[in-house]
């Protein structure tokens, strides 16, 4: 049960890194196309620590199949993130 709780925790920390950073990303676009120096380099500085946690993750993995289930969790983090960021800009 324990086991199965940490997965879960795992995944949920991965799920939402991705989701972070696709925000954070667009963030960072349009700071750039804005010519937003501040906004830019906030958001440059901190866009690598919100990937930190799927890449220990993804380090410490040792088999495959933990390594697509951690795939899977990023991209429904990122295609969430980027719905969402879609869905505010309207």
């Amino acid at each position: 049960m324990q086991r199965g709780l940490s997965e879960l925790v795992k995944y949920l920390i991965i799920f939402l890194s991705a989701f972070a950073t696709e925000i954070f990303s667009t963030f960072y676009i349009t700071a750039v196309s804005e010519k937003n120096t501040g906004q830019m380099l906030l958001f440059a500085v901190i866009r690598p620590f919100l990937a930190l946690p799927f890449a220990g993750y993804m380090l410490s993995s040792k088999d495959w199949g933990e390594r697509i289930k951690m795939a899977v969790a990023l991209s429904i983090g990122y295609a969430i993130g980027s719905v969402l960021v879609i869905w505010f800009m309207r």
